[in-house]
């Protein structure tokens, strides 16, 4: 149910990186410029690309950059009267 997966998928005109995360029910293509599949040339950078969105999902970068983190970081804490640590934003 919550299993992430990434595999490379043979199509006419080369490789589809596939990927699946937790809030998807099956694995789907990643989308170059306009919406559409990105074709890569080998499988091997099907693969890499798998690795690098699983990479950036599972550190946390894939749906926050830091800047909207350290703005929603700081909205908590003013909503909820937290105290600033010395040293933290």
């Amino acid at each position: 149910m919550n299993e992430l997966k990434g595999y490379a998928q043979a199509v006419t005109k080369g490789w589809w990186a596939m990927l699946r995360l937790p809030r998807d029910g099956s694995a789907r293509p990643l989308l170059g410029k306009g919406g559409e599949p990105q074709v890569f040339a080998t499988e091997l950078e099907a693969v890499k690309a798998v690795n690098r969105h699983l990479l950036a999902y599972v550190n946390g970068g894939y749906r926050h950059s830091g800047h909207r983190a350290k703005a929603h970081r700081q909205a908590a804490n003013a909503l909820f009267s937290i105290p600033k640590r010395p040293g933290h934003a």
